[in-house]
């Protein structure tokens, strides 16, 4: 097996041509970057990138009047799998996939709404149902693999408020974005010689600018997002699916990532988001370890559609990215290193927090 030295990591900067507004002639540097792990392509615009960052969000947030997953007992189609952690997955009304479940989160009859009400508990139950689920999956022989994602908030893409996962099996092909992971990852590999995950967490401690956590699990602002903000999450232990690993060392491996979704919410104004969770094939999961990784793609979503996926993204696969992932960090990080502190809220329109913001940062740690 080959090995190299070769950065995975690089960014390409350029300038446009010059254009001219309000008689000042201007050239802007712009960022192009891959992401080894996934083959993502990005493009950032420094200018664009240089405003502050500010609340672009409604933060005030109402219940529907009739939620049907907090009433899923009447509302949901059966059989239903009660997990020992709380939540509830029915199966899906629209079914797309042979196992297709949708995982309801407690409290039910008031459902939580803000993401700064996602506590440990949340996270350690959205872990344990999907361990549970893909479990039943590996066990029927025409599964091939599973997929996992959690939807929060309107603009994520829920058709229902109420906080939930989709779980489904993969048979017959498996989806083309894990299977271009999969494909990069072994490759890296062989021409590397080792996990391109532990490379990219490497090179990323080296730089010190995009991360934000490093103990058991390894907490990043994405190399090349692919939407504003996106969080990257995968444990520092060879682990290749959730199956392979403990009860204790789940517990102990999510636990990190709590951090990340008040500090969105709170210093980055974001209420909505997709949780994505990729995982190794079933065949392959033991092989994997050593070339692939369990991870989580966390993705903050705007609340004006279509601005985080338009022509670019939907028609040519290149996502144009308004933030820089360095900047994201920063302010992530200080949720991590410095604790909750009310003068780092997200400012509406860069003067004050919203009224609605500073309520809900009292009232959880005054």
């Amino acid at each position: 097996m080959a090995t190299s030295t070769e950065p995975l990591l690089k960014q390409h900067r350029e300038e446009t041509l010059p254009f001219e507004v309000d008689g000042q002639v201007l050239r802007v540097a712009f960022e192009t970057r891959v992401d080894p792990l996934s083959g993502a392509v990005t493009k950032i615009s420094l200018l664009r990138a240089a405003r502050s960052i500010g609340i672009a969000a409604d933060l005030n947030i109402r219940p529907v009047s009739q939620c049907a997953f907090c009433h899923y007992e009447d509302t949901t189609p059966k059989a239903r799998i009660h997990h020992a952690s709380g939540c509830v997955s029915v199966p899906n009304l629209f079914p797309w996939e042979k196992y297709d479940w949708i995982t309801i989160y407690p409290p039910f009859g008031q459902h939580k709404l803000l993401l700064s009400q996602l506590y440990f508990e949340d996270l350690e139950s959205m872990v344990e149902s999907s361990y549970d689920l893909a479990l039943r999956c590996a066990a029927d022989p025409e599964v091939i693999g599973f997929m996992d994602f959690t939807n929060w908030g309107p603009f994520a893409g829920a058709s229902q408020q109420h906080p939930h996962s989709q779980r489904k099996s993969i048979t017959n092909v498996l989806d083309p974005r894990q299977s271009r992971e999969l494909d990069l990852c072994k490759a890296l590999w062989e021409r590397h010689g080792v996990n391109p995950f532990d490379l990219y967490r490497e090179e990323e401690r080296q730089r010190g600018v995009r991360v934000i956590h490093d103990d058991d699990m390894f907490v990043a602002a994405a190399f090349a997002p692919t939407t504003p903000h996106e969080v990257i999450v995968f444990p520092n232990e060879e682990v290749a699916h959730i199956i392979q690993t403990t009860p204790s060392e789940r517990k102990r491996l999510v636990r990190p990532a709590l951090g990340i979704f008040p500090a969105l919410f709170f210093y980055l104004g974001v209420t909505d988001l997709n949780i994505i969770t990729h995982m190794a094939p079933f065949h392959d999961m033991e092989d994997a370890r050593k070339y692939y990784r369990w991870h989580m793609h966390i993705l903050p979503r705007r609340s004006r559609l279509p601005i985080d996926k338009a022509g670019a993204e939907l028609g040519f696969d290149v996502n144009v990215i308004d933030t820089l992932p360095e900047t994201t960090a920063e302010i992530i990080r200080r949720w991590y290193s410095e604790g909750p502190r009310e003068e780092r809220l997200a400012k509406v329109n860069g003067t004050e927090p919203s009224p609605l913001l500073v309520s809900e940062f009292r009232r959880l740690h005054s």
